[in-house]
């Protein structure tokens, strides 16, 4: 039976890196879908809106991704076009020992137009363009002297993946009476008796979600702003794993593996390298609608609604195992796969106010609903029973949460404003607190009479204890070897606007 434990991401074949979780070796599924639709969707969307929410205020160009009937608040038509970078760092503390690794990456924030009709009374706009919503990375390096369990462990638990692979590869092997597969460190010792194996690790996790949306919004009533849009979602996420175990004292020194073929033994493992990838690719229609009335000139209140959606995920599965031994052979085998299914999104309810200039002040707040309990996956018909597990565990397991976010900007001049803010985001497990904290701040000024920049940049912070891997011990029980993280991820985003009237 395939499970989700404590996870943020992913099941059957990885490790990762988002959060508490296991994982068990059927086919190399479900990756992805945590990814995409629990793991970063931080409203990364401008460097307006990354600190002040679009709610129930108009920041920048992505402000319709928290509410489309903003749009109706901008004073003018313009253009936008952005560029961001991400960096994670992290801190892993494994078997004793402190490790640290980062990863970047550099791309497209958003792009796109807000046009303002000319009209007489209140407000009639339209728009268009890309935005980037998600961002997905993780760096994870660990290190250390494993004397309860071994990698090799969870190939050989009964209908893994690796099964086939790894036992082409030496990694596992009958067991010295004959029953049932065992690891390859574990053989030739009294049951329960592990000498130990060195374990050294890299995993790594990049990608992106954004939306292409088209969006209009309109003055309906006097202070009241109605707005919709409909976008296609789309967005990609590639892990990549390597996961060494060596024989750095040589506690495996027999000649019972024939690697030369000729029916004698002739050496032992010296050392397993398991590489494993999962590049996903996802894509879904979305539609948002919303609304704001605004109480005179400084106050305004909020809300939006965006519609559950279908994500349709394709995965391909690519892992490869090779087996070094004392005498410098080596054997390796790989496995690549495919897999497609679909993944049904909880609705998500936005509720906002903003304090709009008064004084050269102006906030923004907002509290955004997501019952993630209410995430479905649909595998293709002869997974049926797999789907229903999943899908209970996610019903018991997964629960709602409110997503906290605000922030201030200060006009210290007519050419120059500066902005600051925080933000929360709670576990969405029912027994866990994971808090996501975010700190936020930037800086927006005028280059020429029709041109403006803006930066901003976001730190934000985390702790997680992960599963690396499940294992079956001596007695044939399920355990997990555990790694404990410190996360701390920069985010800096650059965006200039061109005002056309």
């Amino acid at each position: 039976m395939k499970r989700i434990i404590l996870s943020l991401a992913g099941v059957f074949t990885i490790l990762t890196a988002q959060t508490i979780y296991a994982q068990e070796a059927v086919n190399p599924l479900l990756y992805s879908y945590q990814a995409v639709q629990f793991g970063d969707q931080n409203v990364s969307h401008d460097p307006i809106t990354l600190i002040m929410p679009g709610t129930a205020y108009a920041g920048g160009f992505s402000s319709y991704l928290d509410n489309p009937a903003s749009a109706a608040l901008f004073n003018r038509s313009f253009g936008e076009f952005g560029l961001v970078y991400n960096q994670v760092d992290e801190t892993s503390h494994f078997l004793g020992n402190r490790n640290n690794f980062d990863d970047n990456q550099f791309g497209l924030s958003n792009l796109g137009f807000i046009y303002k009709f000319p009209t007489v009374r209140g407000s009639m706009v339209m728009g268009a363009g890309y935005s980037r919503h998600s961002y997905y990375n993780r760096a994870l390096s660990i290190t250390g002297r494993n004397d309860q369990s071994t990698m090799t462990d969870f190939f050989k638990i009964p209908g893994s993946t690796y099964e086939d692979i790894a036992f082409n590869t030496y990694a596992i092997d009958w067991a010295d009476d004959g029953d049932y597969l065992e690891s390859i460190f574990r053989i030739g010792f009294p049951p329960g008796d592990f000498p130990g194996i060195t374990q050294d690790a890299e995993i790594t996790e990049r990608g992106y979600g954004g939306d292409f949306s088209a969006f209009f919004a309109t003055e309906f009533l006097e202070n009241f702003m109605v707005g919709a849009s409909i976008g296609i979602q789309s967005g990609r996420h590639r892990y990549d794993r390597l996961f060494l175990e060596i024989d750095e004292f040589n506690d495996y020194d027999g000649a019972f593996i024939d690697s030369n073929e000729d029916g004698e033994g002739d050496t032992d493992i010296d050392s397993i390298l398991l590489n494993d990838r999962v590049n996903s690719d996802y894509l879904s229609f979305n539609a948002r609608v919303g609304a704001i009335y605004r109480f005179g000139d400084h106050l305004n209140l909020g809300a939006s609604y965006t519609f559950p959606s279908v994500l349709t995920v394709d995965e391909e599965f690519d892992a490869r195992i090779v087996s070094t031994f004392d005498n410098g052979v080596a054997f390796e085998d790989e496995i690549l796969t495919d897999f497609s299914y679909s993944v049904r999104a909880p609705a998500r309810i936005n509720l906002g106010a903003a304090i709009v200039n008064m004084g050269g002040l102006s906030a923004s707040f907002s509290a955004e609903y997501v019952d993630y309990s209410k995430t479905r996956i649909d595998f293709e018909a002869d997974l049926f029973e797999d789907e229903r597990n999943e899908n209970q565990y996610i019903r018991n397991n997964y629960t709602d949460v409110w997503n906290l976010r605000g922030g201030a900007a200060l006009a210290l001049t007519d050419d120059l404003t500066i902005r600051g803010g925080y933000g929360i985001r709670p576990s969405r497990f029912r027994d866990f607190d994971i808090e996501e904290q975010q700190f936020t701040g930037g800086i927006g000024f005028r280059m020429t009479e029709n041109a403006r920049f803006d930066i901003g940049v976001k730190y934000s912070l985390f702790e997680e204890t992960s599963v690396l891997y499940d294992y079956e011990d001596h007695n044939f029980n399920m355990r997990s070897e555990f790694v404990d993280r410190d996360v701390n991820r920069l985010q800096v985003m650059g965006t200039l606007r061109f005002n056309f009237n």
